[in-house]
């Protein structure tokens, strides 16, 4: 048969038939909404991962994805060609993409592509190799599932693969998608869903725009679902924690039972925000071994210097924490401090000599088999040139942290397993702080003038240039408060209008939020980040809350303040050891006192020091219910399958029930109505209009069985007025069994043949 001009031969769903070819404008058609669909979701990728490029990133995509669309179009048309050709673009695309990474990850140090995908919005964020290999690898992969999925075979469940991509990124970083482009993803989707089904060549046009699903469609997709979905609660993870799991723990720790390695730096250029909403799972994290008298410890991860409005900043660079603190000398632990005023005391009495023992020396040690962060959590006044850090020595150690020695310069951190001494702030130095009873302005005054008196010994002067060096340098980092406004700075100064020395001042500031009715509270989400609404209207939040006001305040009365995160280890063991939780994670600052340097003060309200409840015997309830919840999850899919893949043997199952409770005349009817149901349902169409001996005829003709017994009856009964006697339908029912078989599925043509007993022709 000659084909007229505009018509071709093209395979529909597997099997050559011919159907009307697609000109441009046909093809234009087809193209619109899954390109306009790939657009938005390439721009809310994009969004997300550098906002500033998104626009261009989407224009050059939309391009490229028309360019493909059409590339595709000729290579479908070859099938063995076309297949070769897409899989070497495939290889092309990813070696590709591959490549862009490896340069990155090489051009900008550690910046890892893994840790530049979680890193906040920020310039850092710009890195146009990772950026490249994402528009590249996973752009081509994206075109390919909308081609496939809409100009194939059209699948809806297939594009809404390429909607998950985008919700993926946007939860593992913890960003908000907008709503306006939420809005557009989905009613894009919906107009994929209805056009290119309206328009798809390969569906006759009286089922175009019909949802049609089928028993296989939906075995496959259960079957995958579930599948994917066990394989994927079984299998152990890598863990790798987003900015918002890192805000909920204050800390960023290697999960090593996974892969033993994680992220490069435990360090933060920011720390974790007050918005509330946290979720600790209260596993164990470490111990601490210590021979000091206290009942709670505060261990130090990280302090940072400036105030941003909402959450603190450090002005150090990571690689910067070799350096000192203070250009001219280190910072100046408790001792040396405490032993400084000793030599001045000696010659003058401008400062009271310490009386007795004010400080204590003791030993500690934490440890734990699995965490492994690259910092060393320990508290205030670590002892540094001891034998443990003799390997460091010309390292001064910065006021922010302490890097643990054997995790300098290391891919992957050991397990934390760490012996120091430190000097303890004892209730004897707290006392003599308080004695001195000094502001920093007299202090200041005091070593001034001891630093020019030549009365006294080279040793005594040099003691009193280290003390106002050390006090100043503190004074000009950590006094900022450009971001506070003017009625929290009020209120810090009413408060300590009375007070004589700065240590009173900490200790009023300190006490005050216990004092006047602060809530603590996890849950908490305040409409308003401000720290003043916390201060002044809510009044509830958690320690970040509390860590950041007393800071402000005690820097807006002439403290040096800094704002620390760490632990707090107060949960004994039986061992004698402390416990420290993920759920331990705690903010609490530290202040510069004159006579005893840097001491901690914790205004956060006692209500956070909370230990959890241990199941009787050792039982593990959380593993337990994540255990059983895999298993349920398994077993409800199981048995969706099976319900699938037996749900016309369930209707049959019921339908012989109700059977048995039916008059003789009632089952007859009934037996003949679920032979047109079994009909149906094997070939989909409808053959209710059929005479009683045209559905005969139908039947011998495609099935060779015909429940004559049956149809009988069936007139008699319903167009003649008989009444059936158990016994007649007894032995109808008996040929309906006999007969089921074929009446619920077509039988095959090599199947059909043997019945009829002739031989079987392709």
């Amino acid at each position: 048969m000659k084909k007229e001009k505009g018509q071709a031969e093209e395979p529909v769903n597997g099997k050559n038939k011919p159907f009307r070819s697609i000109n441009w404008g046909e093809r234009l058609n087809s193209y619109i909404c899954p390109m306009l669909l790939g657009g938005v979701l390439c721009f809310i990728v994009f969004y997300a991962l550098y906002r500033p490029l998104a626009a261009q990133y989407t224009a050059f995509f939309m391009g490229a994805e028309f360019l493909l669309f059409m590339l595709f179009d000729l290579l479908k048309k070859r099938r063995v060609f076309g297949g070769i050709m897409y899989i070497v673009l495939m290889i092309a695309a990813v070696f590709a993409a591959l490549s862009m990474m490896f340069d990155g990850a090489m051009s900008s140090g550690f910046m890892t592509p893994v840790s530049w995908f979680y890193g906040e919005e920020g310039s850092y964020s710009y890195r146009p190799d990772y950026l490249n290999a994402v528009f590249v690898g996973g752009g081509f992969f994206m075109i390919s599932i909308l081609y496939y999925f809409t100009q194939i075979r059209y699948r809806s469940l297939g594009v809404m693969l390429c909607l998950l991509f985008p919700l993926v990124i946007y939860a593992k970083r913890a960003d908000a998608l907008p709503d306006i482009l939420a809005t557009i993803m989905i009613s894009l989707f919906l107009a994929v869903m209805v056009h290119n089904r309206r328009i798809d060549p390969a569906i006759e046009d009286k089922k175009r725009g019909v949802l049609l699903t089928n028993t296989s469609y939906i075995i496959s997709m259960a079957i995958f679902v579930s599948v994917t979905g066990a394989i994927t609660m079984m299998i152990e993870k890598p863990k790798y924690f987003s900015k918002l799991e890192r805000d909920s723990s204050y800390f960023d720790y290697y999960q090593t039972q996974g892969t033993g390695s994680g992220d490069f730096d435990d360090f933060e250029n920011e720390s974790s925000g007050r918005n509330g909403g946290l979720s600790y799972t209260n596993n164990p994290l470490f111990y601490l071994e210590t021979n000091g008298s206290s009942s709670e410890y505060f261990l130090r991860r990280q302090s940072y210097d400036f105030f941003g409005g909402s959450v603190w900043e450090s002005t150090e660079k990571i690689e910067d924490y070799s350096y000192a603190y203070s250009t001219v000398i280190p910072e100046y632990a408790v001792d040396d401090v405490v032993n400084d005023l000793t030599a001045l005391s000696d010659e003058t009495d401008v400062f009271s000599k310490p009386e007795g023992t004010v400080i204590n020396r003791r030993k500690a040690r934490v440890f734990d088999e699995t965490f492994a962060p690259r910092y060393l959590p320990a508290p205030l006044n670590t002892i540094t040139d001891t034998a443990e850090f003799k390997d460091l020595s010309y390292r001064k150690y910065p006021a922010s942290s302490i890097i643990r020695a054997s995790a300098w310069g290391a891919d992957t951190p050991p397990k934390l397993n760490d012996s120091f001494e430190y000097w303890e702030q004892s209730a004897e130095l707290n006392a003599y702080a308080r004695s001195v009873g000094l502001t920093g302005k007299d202090y200041l005054k005091k070593l001034e003038k001891l630093s020019n008196d030549k009365s006294l010994s080279q040793s005594a002067v040099s003691a009193a240039k280290r003390l106002k060096l050390d006090y100043e340098s503190a004074y000009e980092s950590y006094r900022d408060i450009s971001r506070v406004e003017d009625r929290l700075v009020k209120l810090a100064c009413d408060l300590t209008k009375d007070c004589k020395s700065d240590f009173e001042k900490a200790l009023v500031l300190e006490s005050y939020f216990e004092d006047n009715d602060f809530e603590y509270s996890l849950d908490y989400v305040p409409p308003d980040d401000s720290i003043e609404y916390f201060v002044f209207e809510s009044k509830k939040g958690y320690c970040a809350s509390y860590a950041t006001a007393m800071t402000l305040m005690a820097r807006a009365v002439d403290l040096p303040a800094r704002y620390v995160e760490g632990f707090s280890a107060y949960e004994m063991t039986d061992t004698g050891a402390f416990l420290v939780r993920d759920g331990h994670a705690h903010a609490f600052v530290e202040v510069y006192i004159p006579c005893a340097g840097w001491l901690t003060f914790d205004p956060t309200v006692s209500d956070y020091m909370v230990i959890p409840e241990e199941e009787e015997g050792g039982f593990d309830m959380e593993l337990f219910l994540r255990i059983l919840s895999r298993f349920i999850v398994v077993i409800i899919v199981a048995f969706v399958i099976i319900f699938i893949v037996l749900l016309d043997r369930i209707i049959e199952g019921i339908f012989r029930i109700k059977l048995r409770f039916a008059d003789p005349t009632k089952r007859t009817l009934m037996l003949y109505a679920n032979v047109l149901r079994l009909i149906k349902f094997s070939t989909k169409e409808d053959y209710s209009a059929y005479t009683v001996k045209m559905l005969g005829e139908y039947l011998k003709e495609t099935r060779t069985v015909v429940p004559e017994q049956l149809f009988d009856l069936f007139e008699r009964t319903a167009f003649g007025g008989y009444t059936p006697t158990d016994e007649e339908f007894n032995a109808v029912y008996k040929e309906y069994l006999r007969c089921y078989k074929y009446l619920r599925r077509l039988p095959r043509p090599k199947e059909l043949a043997r019945l009829k007993g002739v031989p079987y022709v392709k």
